[in-house]
């Protein structure tokens, strides 16, 4: 009989205790909430920015889903978040804008600019990355063909020049040989079955026609969006017997210039595809 009773007793205090655990909830602190992310911000493309919705303590859900106190915004768009304490909840909202990186090539027919698709992100960065070093700077257009293209990128000026390493191919449906579009220069399929870039080398395509007959075979990845007609006036020049300028056609200087999807479609009338 008194192991019995030893026994419910024991069974009683772990009962209570259990009982003890579940009802051991943290009550909720009641905060004062004040958000405020700040005024539309801009940054440029590659970089990013901390959004911070204050207030230590309450529960957070941001419109990409995630719950924490801050996040880190790198795209375009419109954030929200929504703050809740107890029974208190506010919201607040912001825009991120992307200035784009863009190139403007200087020549002594003048100057035009450069998108560089992002569906192409290894020859994009290439030609960047190539620009910020200034690789490009006072080299010459070798190759105009009219109503073709006109090429350059070589360090040489021959043709048969370049980096040292090529560039996987990344020929996408839709991105065709059309007026404008700047292509990446290569070895015949012959020597290059996979169709890889040189790593420097490119052209544009100078026939108002386009060149449908190209597409498929090599990288497009960008496209002149202001200052066509001086592509249009290189491709005019006098040329040897080789395709090779009589008389040097100089890329002076290539930069990198940002700008806002509204400042492109502003200045330029261009859109972002």
């Amino acid at each position: 009989m008194k192991a019995v009773t030893k026994l419910s007793w024991i069974l009683m205090v772990l009962l209570a205790v259990q009982s003890c655990k579940e009802d051991n909830v943290e009550p909720c602190v009641e905060l004062s909430i004040d958000i405020n992310l700040g005024n539309d911000t801009t940054i440029v493309e590659g970089a990013s920015v901390i959004l911070d919705a204050g207030n230590p303590g309450a529960g957070y859900l941001w419109s990409t889903g995630e719950q924490s106190r801050t996040i880190e915004a790198d795209t375009a768009g419109t954030y929200w978040v929504r703050v809740t304490s107890c029974s208190d909840s506010d919201s607040d909202t912001i825009k991120v804008y992307l200035r784009y990186n863009t190139i403007k090539v200087v020549t002594g027919f003048g100057n035009f600019r450069i998108w560089l698709y992002h569906k192409t992100p290894l020859h994009r960065q290439n030609f960047l990355g190539l620009t910020q070093q200034g690789f490009y700077d006072s080299l010459i257009f070798h190759r105009v063909v009219e109503d073709f293209v006109i090429q350059g990128g070589d360090p040489e000026g021959t043709g048969y020049g370049g980096t040292g390493y090529t560039i996987p191919a990344e020929i996408i449906p839709g991105l065709n040989h059309v007026y404008g579009a700047v292509g990446a220069a290569r070895q015949a399929d012959y020597y290059n079955p996979e169709k890889e870039s040189n790593g420097s080398q490119y052209y544009i395509v100078c026939d108002p026609d386009g060149e449908a007959g190209l597409d498929g075979n090599y990288t497009i990845f960008g496209i002149v969006f202001q200052g066509i007609e001086s592509v249009f006036a290189i491709s005019q020049v006098a040329v040897d017997t080789n395709n090779k300028p009589i008389n040097d056609v100089f890329m002076e200087k290539l930069t990198i210039e940002n700008y806002t999807a509204g400042e492109l479609q502003n200045n330029f009338g261009f859109t972002i595809p």
